[in-house]
Parts: structure tokens; C-alpha cells; sequence
């Protein structure tokens, strides 16, 4: 064989392989599930949760997600943009059928949160997961931890011990695609032509974040969800717009199938209701539709012709039999987990008695994939008594109450304090207002109207402040009371020296919430926090140099206006 020859054949062997790997992506189909009748009475809504849009970094307008939700056959979207319900007013079903729902994506010191079924509050979110925690408590809000595992450290959630109630996105598809290698992106980009869905499900690995699910769960009920984390079409240049990846071709991937008690009515009030109740209870299972048709999937307790499904809590009194299965496709590999533990697992639906009380969940594998096909939420059977203190450890604890050793102002016909604000904000000179106080005597107040965020004013503000130096260091922090006309979020600073800050001064922070109706506030020193990049490292109780009460775009929209009362400053 000539040179040539062995060229020629090597060209032809190289063209044959690379046809025959462009034939098998473009080929590949999800695989085919055998429809069954299910054993349970629950409608099942499909849906994806976590999507971005041009109200805060997607590239694409409300209208547009719910036009590429209608393409994906979804029931049901929900828009999540970043610190903003602007998008709130497309609340409801649009003219493509399809259900969408408004909550917020919560940034926060210690991560972000997705909150869902909120209104509009009239304060900002303090950046604080603990006060965003209390306040979705407030508004009705469900709340979940969103890209626990994300290769970023700054999107990184990293307060595992937060109490309160508040689920898990246990698999996020930015996450995801931030974990994979350069090549693995590479072979992404080269199959995204050919085969969309196969392009995106080969950058899935088995998400870390399900081990700590089980560990949460180990403690208490938390929802576990998949979030699209959808930005949108990719734009590198006006000129070429390159869809990596679009809105429809992201929701095709993973979706939410929630079980509800009767179908959808039309009603958007109705079915949202419907809706967020259910997965509240975490009555859902996650399913990746891309690799097979994962919405006739059960997993049911039984016991004495009664049955529980996914979220439900069993009480302990006799064995059950633990059933998964329903639309599979051949060779499904079903696992049951125990508290986290496999103990059971085989090809086909899955029939199990147990007897012992604890946490049960399904996961579903295909042949080939690392990533679960189908995760479901847990059957919890518990006693009595592990049902009372998994219902504590989901509820928040109550704020620290402490009594004032000493007052530094309780803002009776004269005060330290005095009114700053702006030029662009309107606030009231006459500090002290008598027969406000909580027991009838006088208190001060911020009466305010906020200016418009301008260059020459990008942060308006209205504030009380002291200018008096103070040695605190007897004390452990301050106590206030506080009241508003409606329910507001405002700034407690603390200012200490720093030479290495602006104006020699370091501020040291702390969100406090007020309501109409009088509430103590205590706020410990080592809880403030600093923003200043030439921090010295903690609060200084011998060298404070002011104590500022401040409303300002961080704690109140533009343009917000309002009253907030305070007395009976003081510390312990």
C-alpha cells in the first residue's frame, strides 16, 4: 500500500467515525417510558422554577419565557429575577395557556434564596439570610437555597444550620454547566447543533447538593427542587446571536412535576394556591423529561387500604408497603433510601414492606447516565414526638430579649441625635414627637420621603444620627424600641474608628425591622457586620464614635416615604 493509499483510507476510516458519531448524537431520542395506570388520585403539573429575564440578567422579556414555556409543553413557570418583582404583573396565564408564577431570586451574605408567592414588601431585603428567613415567614413566602453547590464561590450557599423552613434546589443547571471542564463545554458546543437536548443532558453529573438534602432532611421536612437557573439565549455580539442555550431548550431538560388534588381550573389566584401548597408539603418529584417521559412516575405508602404519597407525613402503628414505579422505560433502575441508606434497588416498579420510622425517598437511574432521572420527595413516617421536633427545628427561633442595663438616649424634650439626610430627601427637622412613645412618653421619629437615585445622588437617604463618642465596652450590645406606620426594614450602624477607613470611621451594620405595632429590638455586637473594604476586622466598643438610625435605597425603594418611630435606646 502506497503513502497515498494509507492516506486516502485513513481520511475515509476518520470520515466513516465522525459520521457515525454525528449520526448517533443526532439519532439519539429520549427513551421510550410503557404508560401504566397510577394508584394514586393526584393530577400532576409540570413546570420549571428558577428563570431570569431581562427585569434583572436574561436576555429575554417575561412574554418570551412564557412563549418558550409553551413550546416545552410546561404548565407552569416560575420567574425568579434577581432582588425584583417587576415582573409580577405577568403573574397569572397568558394567552399561551401556560401559568406563571412571580417570586424573587434573595441575594445574601450567606447565599441566595428563591422566594416564591411573595407580594411586593415595602422594604428591601436586608442581605441577611436569617432576616430574609423571618421575613418570607411574614409574607407567606415559600423560600428555597438556590446553587448550594455552585463552583462560584460567591453563589455558594453556605449557611447549612440557618434554622427556619425552607427548602433545596438540589440540582441547578448554571451549577452544572460552571463544573464542567473546557473540553466537556467544547463537546457540548460541537453536539448542540445536532441534538439539543442530548448536548445539555451530557454536562449532567449526579448533583453533591442531594447528600446534603439528606442530611437536612435528617432533620427536619425541606422541599427539594430542580431549578433551570435559565439566563436566556447567550448573545456574544450583536451581530450573531448564538442560541447557547435558549429559554425552550433549557426548560426541555429537568422539570417539577407537582402533585395536586384536582386539575388546574384556569383560576390563576386558584392555582397558584394550589399550586405552592403542594410544594410546600413537598407533594413534587424532579424529572428529567429529556431522557424519558417522567411524568407518570408514583411513589406511594400503604397500609389497611389507606395511602400516603410524596410530602406526606405517616404515623408509626404497622408495617407499610413502600410502592415506586409507574411510566418507565425498560431497564429503570428504582432505588428506595432509608434515612439516606439504599435498601432497596432493582430494575422496574419497586414493592417493599418496612417497618421502621424514618425519611423515604425514591431515585430512578437510566442506564448510562450519572444523573438520576426521576428524585423524589420524601414519605416521612414518624412518632408523635419526632414529628413535634422536626416541626421545631423548622421554625425560627424567637429573637434574643434582653433588658437594658443602662440608656444611652430615651429621646424625651432633648437628644443627641440629630436629623441627615440628603438633598434629594425630605425629612421631617422635628425629631421628637411626644405621646408616641410606647408607654405614652415621647420618642423620636424618621419621617421621610426618599429622593431619586441621581449621579449627583445615587444613594439618597434619611437618618438620626449621634455624633457623641462612647467606650461600650462594658456591654454586649444595643436595645431599642421601635415602631412604623407599616412594616419597614431600616439600618442600625455603629460607628467606630478606623484610620485606614473614609472619614476615619468604620460602619458596622445591622438590619432592624419595625411594625406598626411597638417591638423590642436587641442586636448583640458581634452580629453587625461591616461592608468597608478597609475593615479592621470587628466592632471597637471603646472607640464608638456615632450611632446613626438610617433609611436609605438599600433598606426602602426610591421615592419610598413613611414613619419610623424609636425609643428607649440603650444597651446590656
Amino acid at each position: 500500500m502506497t503513502l497515498g493509499t494509507g492516506a486516502r483510507w485513513l481520511t475515509i476510516t476518520t470520515a466513516l467515525l465522525m459520521a457515525g458519531l454525528i449520526w448517533r448524537v443526532a439519532a439519539w431520542r429520549p427513551a421510550v417510558v410503557v404508560q401504566v395506570d397510577l394508584p394514586d388520585r393526584f393530577t400532576r403539573v409540570t413546570g420549571v422554577v428558577h428563570v431570569h429575564t431581562t427585569h434583572s440578567d436574561g436576555s429575554g422579556s417575561p412574554e418570551e419565557v412564557e412563549a418558550a414555556a409553551a413550546s416545552a409543553e410546561l404548565d407552569f413557570v416560575i420567574v425568579t429575577d434577581h432582588n425584583s418583582l417587576a415582573a409580577k404583573p405577568r403573574e397569572g396565564y397568558s394567552n399561551t395557556g401556560v401559568l406563571t408564577i412571580v417570586g424573587t431570586e434573595i441575594s445574601n451574605r450567606q447565599g441566595h434564596l428563591l422566594a416564591v408567592g411573595l407580594s411586593q414588601p415595602l422594604y428591601r431585603f436586608s442581605g441577611q439570610a436569617r432576616d430574609a428567613i423571618d421575613d418570607l415567614v411574614d409574607l407567606d413566602s415559600l423560600a428555597f437555597a438556590a446553587h448550594p453547590e455552585s463552583p462560584r464561590q460567591d453563589l455558594r450557599w453556605n449557611d447549612w444550620n440557618l434554622a427556619g423552613d425552607w427548602g433545596l434546589e438540589i440540582l441547578n443547571g448554571d451549577s452544572q454547566w460552571r463544573a464542567a471542564s473546557f473540553g466537556e463545554l467544547l463537546w457540548t458546543l460541537a453536539r448542540y447543533p445536532l441534538n439539543r437536548d442530548y448536548a445539555l443532558l451530557r454536562l449532567l453529573q449526579r448533583p453533591a447538593a442531594i447528600e446534603r438534602w439528606d442530611t437536612i432532611l435528617a432533620r427536619r421536612h425541606a422541599t427539594a427542587i430542580a431549578g433551570t437557573d435559565a439566563h436566556g439565549t447567550l448573545r456574544p455580539g450583536s451581530s450573531l446571536p448564538l442560541a447557547l442555550p435558549t429559554y425552550e431548550a433549557v426548560f426541555r431538560i429537568a422539570q417539577n412535576h407537582v402533585l395536586l388534588e384536582r386539575p388546574l381550573t384556569g383560576n390563576a389566584t386558584e392555582d397558584i394556591r394550589a399550586l405552592l401548597l403542594a410544594l410546600s408539603r413537598g407533594r413534587s418529584y424532579i424529572g428529567l423529561n429529556a431522557l424519558a417521559p417522567s411524568d407518570g412516575f408514583f411513589f406511594v405508602a400503604e397500609r389497611d387500604n389507606q395511602s400516603w404519597t410524596m410530602g406526606d407525613i405517616v404515623p408509626t402503628g404497622g408495617p407499610l408497603h413502600m410502592r415506586a414505579g409507574g411510566a418507565l422505560p425498560e431497564r429503570a433502575l428504582i432505588t428506595l433510601r432509608h434515612d439516606g441508606d439504599v435498601i432497596a434497588s432493582g430494575e422496574g416498579t419497586l414493592d417493599l414492606p418496612v417497618v421502621d420510622p424514618g425519611v423515604y425517598r425514591v431515585e430512578a437511574e437510566l442506564p448510562g447516565w450519572e444523573v438520576p432521572w426521576i428524585v423524589s420527595n420524601p414519605i416521612y413516617v414518624l412518632t408523635a414526638e419526632e414529628r413535634q421536633r422536626r416541626a421545631a427545628e423548622a421554625t425560627l427561633p424567637p429573637p434574643l430579649t434582653v433588658t437594658a442595663l443602662d440608656h444611652l438616649d430615651r429621646f424625651d424634650s432633648d437628644s443627641t441625635f440629630a436629623p441627615v439626610a440628603d438633598e434629594t430627601t425630605m425629612l421631617d427637622p422635628q425629631i421628637i414627637a411626644s405621646d408616641t412613645g410606647p408607654n405614652g412618653t415621647s420618642a423620636a421619629r424618621i419621617a421621610f420621603r426618599l429622593g431619586t437615585p441621581s449621579p449627583e445622588h445615587p444613594s439618597p437617604y434619611a437618618s438620626l444620627v449621634s455624633y457623641e463618642q462612647r467606650d461600650l465596652s462594658a456591654y454586649e450590645g444595643i436595645v431599642v424600641s421601635v415602631r412604623s406606620d407599616a412594616t419597614r426594614r431600616f439600618w442600625l450602624q455603629v460607628r467606630d474608628e478606623n484610620p485606614s477607613a473614609p472619614d476615619g470611621m468604620e460602619s458596622w451594620f445591622a438590619s432592624v425591622k419595625a411594625t406598626p405595632e411597638w417591638r423590642t429590638v436587641t442586636v448583640p455586637f458581634d452580629q453587625l457586620y461591616s461592608v468597608t473594604q478597609q475593615s479592621d476586622g470587628s466592632l471597637d466598643p471603646t472607640q464608638v464614635q456615632a450611632i446613626v438610625f438610617l433609611v436609605d435605597t438599600g433598606a426602602a425603594p426610591a421615592d419610598a416615604e413613611g414613619v419610623i418611630w424609636i425609643d428607649e435606646l440603650g444597651v446590656y
